[in-house]
């Protein structure tokens, strides 16, 4: 930055500051970033230079004063007794070395650190009374937080009682993973809801809901790593994650005690090549020095402690050039735009499509056709173009105009209240009628094995089925006129379509593709009142009787069986002898036992015999509760290959385990 004057570099703070504070609203309170958090850091550290270059400008106003953001939600206030402090950013092994220096300074000799990974969530604090959890809080401004108590008794991870009747407070990261992330994002767009930027937001907004059954679908994860004003026998940082690990607390066994800096480069060099592998995200290596007397000694500035230091890692961005913008329609009706643009190498996998979710962002970002852009993964999983490189756009270039008319019917689109989405509310469009049909066939549905995509879009094209219950009445004549369809494929198809009408009826439920209205709470409602029948009759307070089932699943529920279209569809259904009945067992008490009845399970790693879908389902029919995350209430571990953090906090708090060879052992005994 050239020379300023003192006057010029007044009106550079004020406009930085003004900026920032802007994005950080947007990031801490509305938890919907509007700018990369790379851009985001480089703006910060232009202020805090101006600010240290000119001293009289810093205001304890200044966002480089303050630690995170506002409080401004619902949720009630807790006023934290030990303020939960930010830390320091560099983002050089240079910068680095430099705190490794002047921490030698200070302190007069080498120190061991304690190197952990920096997970991408929301800081989080947990109070016990006598081994009992009595409140959980977010951080805040730093000195006053929102209480998530309530919210926070749905995250398993979190003991809510200590093996010990001890007074304690624990501070970590609340997150969500990487598949959480996506799968939750999917089901978002699809809805025509706004998506999140990424897992930290996701877990964020997750977190601060006022409503804890929303919290509860989340499947947000912790890592603790911080003991408030531990006892006098617990000397350094790395023996108080070991210690809060045996009293329950979900910790990260990635962290490590090291005495050198080049042991830390080390450390940051693997884990920079191996963060794509992890299934959390992170976006740094967080120092803190080991010993927590030299802590105390060093203390804190007004805002982030002088003994830890975060390291970010650099943005994995490439530039390409946009050359379409494609628009699909999904199952639910809503159309989504897509960027097509020219394939680059990015984080280990070829990229050439980036989702761009509705128009709203489109115009945000303002991406036009032949623009060269940046473009990165959300979570290191999710294809997302960052920013338009704008002094590469073309002097020809013109915004892009939003279509008007559904690109499958030709209908008009519209906007719906509440949503950022276009939507095509032609029932009979043929591209929801071809979503709608696959999903019904998927394996997680009705499981009509070899009803494709391609398969569905063959049969809506020759007139053959316009809705799921035409699939009953196809004839082997009508399935030779498909492609590559001889007297096998035909025979086959037919036996799977006539193998489908036995299902239990939470498989229809789910594959009738009702918004909101997944897997789980199909089977739910289904185990309730056991008959289709019984079910369409049911009121918005009938379905709300169900634990985690919400208004929003009851009123899409009696709003979609109220259709006619939908009445007809049944008696359809009907007639083709579809089955109507839940076949499963109401509860746990009915059924017989085994050795899974009643045990709490984990399954991880890549499964050879089975997906974890169909194994999910078998457990669950013999009275297993399948868990997303270990816990001290989990029994039993599944494992298979390439098994992650979940094998590891298992081993930690001593949980049996078992491969998949030996549950399918205890399977076929159950059969005998």
């Amino acid at each position: 930055m050239s020379e300023l004057s003192l006057a010029q570099a007044k009106l550079e703070v004020l406009k930085l500051r003004k900026q920032l504070d802007s994005w950080a609203y947007a990031y801490y309170v509305q938890d919907a970033p509007v700018v990369e958090d790379n851009i985001y850091d480089q703006v910060y550290q232009q202020l805090l230079e101006l600010e240290q270059k000119y001293p009289v400008l810093i205001d304890p106003d200044s966002i480089t004063q303050r630690v995170g953001g506002n409080t401004k939600s619902d949720l009630a206030k807790v006023v934290h007794e030990q303020p939960m402090l930010s830390m320091g950013d560099v983002f050089s092994k240079d910068e680095l070395l430099e705190f490794d220096q002047r921490i030698q300074k200070m302190v007069g000799h080498v120190v061991d650190y304690n190197v952990e990974l920096k997970i991408d969530g929301l800081s989080l604090s947990l109070e016990y009374k006598a081994g009992k959890l009595v409140r959980a809080s977010t951080r805040g401004n730093g000195h006053i937080g929102e209480d998530v108590t309530a919210n926070a008794m749905h995250i398993e991870d979190i003991p809510k009682f200590l093996p010990q009747k001890i007074d304690i407070e624990v501070r970590g990261e609340c997150y969500m993973d990487k598949a959480t992330f996506a799968k939750l994002n999917f089901e978002r767009d699809d809805q025509g809801l706004a998506i999140f930027a990424n897992p930290r937001n996701a877990a964020a907004g997750s977190l601060r809901q006022l409503d804890a059954n929303v919290t509860k679908k989340r499947q947000l994860s912790t890592y603790i790593y911080t003991w408030v004003n531990p006892p006098e026998t617990i000397t350094s940082q790395h023996q108080a994650i070991l210690t809060m690990a045996e009293l329950g607390f979900h910790t990260n066994t990635t962290g490590c005690k090291l005495s050198s800096i080049n042991e830390v480069f080390d450390f940051i060099d693997k884990y920079t090549n191996q963060r794509s592998e992890l299934t959390y995200g992170i976006d740094g290596i967080v120092l803190k020095v080991d010993d927590l007397a030299l802590q105390a000694k060093l203390g804190n500035t007004v805002k982030i402690p002088r003994w830890e230091i975060a390291y970010k890692f650099p943005p994995e961005e490439q530039e390409t050039v946009v050359q379409n913008i494609v628009w699909t329609v999904g199952r639910t009706g809503v159309v989504t735009p897509t960027a097509v643009m020219d394939p680059v190498n990015l984080a280990g996998t070829v990229v050439s499509r980036a989702v761009l979710h509705n128009p709203d962002l489109l115009r945000q970002k303002d991406i036009r056709l032949g623009d060269t852009v940046l473009l990165h993964k959300a979570g290191d999983i999710i294809p997302e173009i960052s920013q338009v490189v704008l002094n590469k756009r073309l002097q020809a270039s013109l915004p892009y105009e939003i279509p008007k008319i559904c690109p499958s019917c030709n209908q008009n689109l519209v906007h719906l209240k509440d949503e950022v989405a276009l939507r095509c509310i032609n029932p009979m469009c043929p591209a929801q009628v071809e979503e709608g049909i696959t999903h019904f066939a998927s394996r997680q549905a009705m499981n009509i094995v070899g009803l494709g995509p391609k398969i569905v879009r063959q049969l809506i094209a020759l007139h053959l089925v316009n809705d799921i219950a035409d699939l009953y009445f196809l004839s082997a004549a009508q399935l030779a006129k498909l492609d590559h369809f001889k007297d096998k494929s035909i025979q086959n198809l037919l036996n799977a379509i006539e193998n489908s009408k036995q299902n239990s009826v939470e498989l229809l439920l789910f594959g009738l593709g009702i918004d909101h209205v997944g897997a789980k709470a199909a089977r739910l409602i289904a185990q309730k009142f056991h008959d289709l029948n019984t079910i369409r009759k049911c009121s918005i307070a009938d379905l709300m009787q169900i634990d985690t089932i919400g208004q929003t699943i009851a009123e899409s529920m009696v709003k979609y069986f109220e259709q006619q279209s939908v009445k007809e569809l049944m008696d359809q259904l009907q007639i083709a002898g579809v089955n109507f009945k839940y076949l499963g067992a109401s509860d746990t008490q009915s059924i017989e036992d085994n050795f899974f009845k009643g045990k709490n399970v984990v399954l991880t790693g890549k499964l050879a015999h089975y997906s974890r879908a169909d194994l999910t389902k078998k457990l669950t029919m013999l009275g297993a509760k399948v868990m997303s995350s270990v816990s001290k209430n989990t029994d039993y571990l599944i494992y298979g290959d390439a098994a992650g953090s979940k094998k590891t906090r298992a081993q930690q708090l001593e949980i049996p385990m078992l491969t998949e060879d030996e549950v399918i052992a205890k399977l076929n005994s159950q059969k005998e």
